[in-house]
C-alpha cells in the first residue's frame, strides 16, 4: 500500500491546528451559560442545519457508508436518502413548537417539571451513556482507519484526536461548535465528491459500468447485489427491508426532539421559524451527501472488484474508504482527505462534549451541589467537565477497540436500542398525553429497557435470552427463531409507550401545574 508523505501530515497537522485556533478565538465571548451553551441564540439557521449535518455525519457514517455499502448492499442508505425529507419536516412539526417555548439549556428540566426529579435524574444520566456508544465507536472507527493507512499508531491517533477535539470545545463553547461544523462539513464532502470523480475517471466517464458491477456483484454478508435499492419482505429476520427502515425512521421522528445534541443545537437560531429552517436545510444536506456517498460507495466497489489484488489490502469494511484514498489520491489532495475523516470525527465530538457539559451543569452541579453561583463559574466548571468527560471517552474508545465483528454502523445500532426506549417513554408520552404520570413512564421506561435486553442481549457481554437456551427453561419457544437489530429499538419503543401509558392508568393523574404549558395540545 502507498503511504503517506510528509505533506499528507502536514495538511492534517495544518487542518487541526486551524480548528483548535477557532476554539481560542471564540473563547474571548464564552462569559455567560447563554452564549456557553447557546450561542446566545442568534447563529445564522444555514449554517446551524449544516452543523446538524456534521454532528450526525461522524466517522460511523463518513466511514460507515462506504462500508456498509462495500460489505452488504445500498438499502438502508436509499431508505434513508428518500425518506429524511419527510422524516425531518414531521419532526419539526412535533418538537421545534415545544422546545422553542420552553427553551431550556438541558431538556432534561422539562421532565422534572412534567413529571419528577427522579425522572430527570434518570434521563440525563442515560445520556453521557448514548454518547459514550456513540462517539466512542466513531473514535475506534476513524483510529483504525487512519492507522491501517500509515504508520501512527492506533493509540496515538485516539489521544490526539481527544486533545485536540477537547480542547477547541472547552475554549470556544457551541458558537466554536458550529463554525468548525461547517468548515468541516465542507471538508469531508469534497472527500466523497473528489473520490467520486476519481472513480468517474477510472471508468472513463461511464457510470452504468459502475452501476452495471455493483448492481450484479453479490454480498457474502446479505445475499444480495451491492447496488439493491429496496427489499420489501416482511421477515422480522432480514435486514433492511423497506418495512425495518420504515420502522427506524418513525423513531427518528419521535427521537429527535429527545436528543440534547440536536435540540441544543436548534435553539442557537433563536426563534421558532429558523429552527423549522435549520431543520429542513438539514434535511436537504443530508441527501445531497447520500447522494454522492452512494454513489461512491458503488464506485469502490466496482473498482476492487475489477482490483481484486487490491482489495487485499482492506482489513475490514469500514476501511475500504480510506485506503482508496491514500493509495489512488495524489500527494496533498488525499492529505485533504484524511482531514475529512478528523473533521468528521471532531464535529461529533465536539458537539457531544458541549451537550455532555450542559447536562451535567443544568441537571446535576447547578441543582444539587452549588445553586447560586456566578455565570462565570459555571462556565468554568463546564470547561472541566469537558476535559473530564473527553478522558472517560478516551477509556470507551480503547475498551471498544477490538470489538471488529460488525460494521461500525450495525454495532452502534445495537447499542442505542437498549437506551432508545426509556428516553422517547419521557419525552413522547410528556407531549402528546396528558394522563402519563411518573410512576407510569418508569413503568414503561423499565419494561422496554428488559424488552431490549430479552431480544438482543447486550453486545460484547452475551446475546439475545429470548432466542438462547438459558439454564434449559427461558428460551425453548423462541429457540432457533430471530429478529433483526433493525427492528429492536423500534419494537421495544412500541412497549415502552404502550406499557407506559397502561401503568399510567393505574394511578392518579399528574397535578394541572405538570402538564399546563408541556404538552403539544397547550401551544400557543
Amino acid at each position: 500500500m502507498a503511504e503517506l508523505t510528509a505533506w499528507d501530515y502536514l495538511v492534517i497537522a495544518v487542518y487541526l491546528v486551524g480548528v483548535v485556533l477557532l476554539g481560542i478565538y471564540f473563547s474571548r465571548r464564552q462569559k455567560t451559560l447563554n452564549e456557553y451553551f447557546l450561542a446566545s441564540g442568534n447563529m445564522p439557521w444555514w449554517a446551524v442545519a449544516i452543523s446538524l449535518h456534521a454532528t450526525l455525519l461522524s466517522p460511523v457514517t463518513f466511514l460507515g457508508l462506504a462500508g456498509w455499502i462495500y460489505m452488504k448492499d445500498s438499502r438502508a442508505w436509499v431508505g434513508l436518502m428518500v425518506l429524511i425529507m419527510p422524516v425531518m419536516y414531521l419532526s419539526a412539526m412535533l418538537w421545534v413548537p415545544v422546545w422553542q417555548r420552553l427553551r431550556f439549556h438541558s431538556i432534561y428540566e422539562y421532565l422534572e417539571g412534567r413529571y419528577h426529579q427522579a425522572v430527570r435524574v434518570f434521563a440525563a444520566a442515560l445520556f453521557p451513556i448514548s454518547i459514550l456508544f456513540w462517539v466512542g465507536n466513531g473514535l475506534v472507527t476513524a483510529s483504525k482507519a487512519f492507522s491501517a493507512v500509515s504508520n501512527v499508531n492506533v493509540y496515538i491517533c485516539l489521544v490526539s484526536i481527544i486533545i485536540l477535539g477537547t480542547t477547541y470545545t472547552m475554549l470556544g463553547g457551541a458558537r466554536a461548535v458550529v463554525w468548525t461544523d461547517v468548515i468541516q462539513a465542507a471538508v469531508f464532502f469534497v472527500g466523497y465528491a473528489v473520490s467520486l470523480w476519481i472513480l468517474l475517471d477510472h471508468f472513463d466517464w461511464e457510470p452504468t459500468r459502475i452501476y452495471d458491477i455493483a448492481s450484479t456483484t453479490t454480498s457474502e454478508k446479505s445475499i444480495h447485489p451491492h447496488a439493491t435499492l429496496m427489499s420489501a419482505e416482511f421477515d422480522l429476520a432480514i435486514e433492511a427491508t423497506i418495512w425495518a427502515i420504515i420502522v427506524t425512521e418513525i423513531l427518528r421522528i419521535l427521537s429527535f426532539g429527545t436528543n440534547q445534541t440536536f435540540i441544543q443545537r436548534l435553539l442557537a437560531t433563536g426563534s421558532r421559524r429558523n429552527m423549522i429552517k435549520a431543520m429542513i436545510g438539514k434535511g436537504g444536506v443530508d441527501i445531497t451527501f447520500l447522494a454522492v456517498g452512494i454513489a461512491t460507495a458503488w464506485g469502490l466497489v466496482a473498482y476492487y472488484h475489477e482490483n481484486p489484488a487490491a482489495a487485499t489490502s482492506i482489513a475490514h469494511g469500514d476501511d475500504v474508504l480510506a485506503v482508496f484514498v491514500v493509495t489512488q489520491m495524489p500527494v496533498l489532495l488525499r492529505g485533504v482527505i484524511l482531514a475529512g475523516l478528523f473533521a468528521a470525527l471532531m464535529s461529533t465530538f465536539d458537539s457531544a462534549l458541549n451537550s455532555i457539559s450542559c447536562v451535567t451543569i443544568n441537571d446535576f452541579y447547578r441543582r444539587y451541589f452549588k445553586r447560586n453561583a456566578s455565570e462565570r463559574h459555571y462556565v468554568a466548571v463546564s470547561r472541566l467537565v469537558t476535559v473530564g468527560f473527553g478522558f472517560v471517552l478516551l477509556l470507551y474508545a480503547i475498551l471498544q477497540y477490538g470489538d471488529s465483528a460488525a460494521t461500525v454502523n450495525e454495532r452502534l445500532g445495537k447499542l442505542n436500542n437498549l437506551l432508545v426506549a426509556p428516553v422517547l417513554c419521557f419525552f413522547v408520552l410528556g407531549i402528546i398525553s396528558r394522563r402519563a404520570n411518573t410512576f407510569g413512564v418508569l413503568i414503561g421506561s423499565i419494561v422496554g429497557i428488559i424488552f431490549a435486553v430479552l431480544f438482543q442481549g447486550i453486545p460484547g457481554w452475551f446475546g439475545p435470552p429470548m432466542f438462547e437456551q438459558v439454564g434449559g427453561w427461558f428460551a425453548p419457544p423462541f429457540e432457533g427463531r430471530k429478529v433483526n437489530w433493525m427492528w429492536i429499538g423500534g419494537m421495544a419503543t412500541i412497549v415502552s409507550l404502550t406499557s407506559g401509558y397502561a401503568a399510567s392508568l393505574l394511578f392518579a393523574s399528574p397535578p394541572q401545574h405538570k402538564i399546563e404549558g408541556m404538552t403539544v395540545w397547550n401551544n400557543e
